[in-house]
C-alpha cells in the first residue's frame, strides 16, 4: 500500500511539473476579431516553441483603468496587460507593474530597439512598459487640388500661410479636425510648441513649460491659426474632403482608413503628408506631430513574470507585428491599427508612398512625456486656447494663467505621488 501511495505522489508531482503554464494577457481597445488574430499565433507559433499557453482577453476602452486597478488591489491582476501610456505609469509609479528595465536588462533594451520611441512608457529610466501601437497627428492633401492650382503641400507653416489666399480664392481651404479647437486643441497647440523646442512640463523636474519663450512661442502661433489667418474652427473632414473644400487638413493617422473605404472616387488623388515643420535656426525642418502610444507591461504580482517577458519578446518582434499587420485588414476589412513596432508599419496595408510618408511621421515625433497629474494637467492648455478664442484673451495671458495653475496643481501632485516617487529612486 506505502508503495503504492509512493508511486502515486511521483506521478503526481512529475505531471505537476510538467504541466504548461499559462499566462493571462489583457488587451484593450482590440475588437474580438484582432485578438483572436493574436491568439490563434500564439497557439500557432509561441506556445509549441515554449511550451507556455497564453490566454488572451479583449476589453474594451471604457473602464479598462478601473478594471486593471481593481484586479491589483485584490491581488489578482492577468500577467500581461496593455493600456495607454499614461495609465501604464500610472501603475508602476503605484507599484501595479514592474520596471521591466530594471529586471529584465539587455534583454528588454532589444526589444525596444526594434519598436518607436517609448520615451513616455519609461519614466525615469524604469521602463514600465514596451510600445505596443502608436498614433500621431499626420496631414492629408488633395493631390489634384494643389496640381490644379500649381500648388505643391506646404512643407513649412509659413508656406501654407502663403498659399491660403490663393486656396480661399478657389474655393477651398486648410484645418485641423483632431487638434483643432473642436477636438483636442491642447494637442494641436503641443504640436507646434515641440516644433518651437516647448512643451507642457519637465517630466524629470516636473516643472511647468508653460512659460518658456519655445512654449510661448507655439502657443502663439497656434491661435493665430484662427486669429489672424481665420482657418475653420471646427471641421467635418470626411465631406469637406471629398467634395474639395479642403485641400489639406490634420487628423489623427487612423482617419486614412475612413477615407481609403469611404471616397472610393478619390482614388489617387489623395494621400499623407507630414504636418508641415518650423524652420529651426540651423535650417532643420521639425516636422515633429503630438504623439500617442499604447504599451504591454507585465503585473507586479504575476506569477510567470519570466514567461510573461517571453511572450512580449515574441509578440513585438518583427516577424509576429509583420505577420498580424498583414493578416488584419483580410479578417477586418477596413480595419487600421498602427504598430508599433517599426519594420510593422512597413506591412500597414496602404499605398507605398503614404506608407513611407507615415513611417517618416512616426519617425520624427516623440511621445507626450507622463508627469503626475498628467491626466488632468493638460486640459489647462485647452482651457487656454478657448480664453484667447472666446474670451479674447492674449496669449500670452491665456499661457500665464494656465501656467501658474499648472505649477499650483504639479506641487499637490507630487506631495501626493510623494510616498510613490521616493521608491523609484
Amino acid at each position: 500500500m506505502r508503495k503504492t501511495l509512493i508511486t502515486v505522489f511521483l506521478f503526481l508531482l512529475t505531471a505537476s511539473l510538467c504541466a504548461a503554464v499559462t499566462i493571462e494577457v489583457w488587451e484593450y481597445g482590440m475588437a474580438n476579431e484582432f485578438v483572436a488574430i493574436i491568439q490563434e499565433l500564439a497557439d500557432l507559433e509561441f506556445t509549441p516553441k515554449t511550451g507556455i499557453e497564453v490566454n488572451l482577453v479583449a476589453n474594451p476602452y471604457e473602464g479598462m483603468q478601473n478594471k486593471v486597478l481593481l484586479a491589483m488591489v485584490s491581488g489578482d491582476p492577468p500577467d500581461v496587460l496593455s493600456g495607454a501610456a499614461d495609465h501604464i505609469v500610472e501603475y508602476g509609479i503605484r507599484g501595479g507593474v514592474i520596471p521591466m528595465r530594471k529586471v529584465f536588462p539587455g534583454r528588454f533594451e532589444a526589444v525596444e530597439a526594434k519598436l518607436y520611441s517609448g520615451v513616455a512608457l519609461d519614466h525615469n529610466g524604469n521602463g514600465f512598459g514596451l510600445v505596443e501601437s502608436v498614433g500621431s497627428v499626420i496631414g492629408y492633401q488633395r493631390l489634384d487640388i494643389f496640381a490644379n492650382l500649381g500648388l505643391e503641400y506646404p512643407e513649412t507653416w509659413d508656406e501654407m500661410y502663403t498659399m491660403l489666399p490663393k486656396l480661399r480664392a478657389n474655393g477651398h481651404e486648410i484645418a485641423w479636425g483632431y487638434g483643432g479647437p473642436a477636438s483636442g486643441p491642447q494637442w494641436g497647440a503641443l504640436t507646434f510648441m515641440k516644433q518651437h523646442g516647448g512643451g507642457f512640463v519637465d517630466p524629470v523636474e516636473y516643472r511647468s513649460l508653460l512659460n518658456d519663450p519655445g512654449t510661448i512661442a507655439g502657443f502663439k502661433e497656434y491661435v493665430e491659426l484662427y486669429t489672424i489667418h481665420k482657418m475653420p474652427k471646427e471641421i467635418n473632414y470626411f465631406n469637406m474632403f471629398r467634395s474639395g473644400e479642403l485641400a489639406a487638413f490634420f487628423d489623427t493617422v487612423t482617419a486614412y482608413a475612413a477615407i481609403d473605404r469611404g471616397a472610393p472616387e478619390l482614388s489617387g488623388r489623395w494621400s499623407y503628408g507630414l504636418i508641415p515643420g518650423t524652420v529651426r535656426e540651423d535650417g532643420y525642418i521639425d516636422h515633429q506631430a503630438f504623439m500617442g502610444t499604447g504599451g504591454i507591461a507585465i503585473a507586479k504580482d504575476s506569477k510567470h513574470k519570466e514567461e510573461a517577458f517571453q511572450y512580449i519578446e515574441w509578440y513585438l518582434s518583427d516577424e509576429v507585428q509583420i505577420k498580424i499587420m498583414e493578416e488584419l485588414p483580410k479578417r477586418m476589412p477596413g480595419a487600421m491599427w498602427i504598430t508599433g513596432n517599426i519594420a510593422g508599419t512597413y506591412a500597414i496595408s496602404i499605398r507605398d508612398h503614404d506608407r513611407s510618408i507615415l513611417a517618416a511621421q512616426l519617425s520624427c515625433s516623440t511621445p507626450f512625456h507622463y508627469y503626475p497629474g498628467a491626466m488632468s494637467i493638460n486640459r489647462y492648455v485647452e482651457f487656454a486656447v478657448h480664453e484667447v478664442l472666446q474670451l479674447g484673451k492674449t496669449p500670452e495671458e491665456a499661457l500665464l494663467n494656465a501656467h501658474n495653475i499648472t505649477e499650483q496643481e504639479l506641487r499637490t501632485k507630487i506631495k501626493e505621488y510623494e510616498r510613490f516617487i521616493k521608491n523609484l529612486l
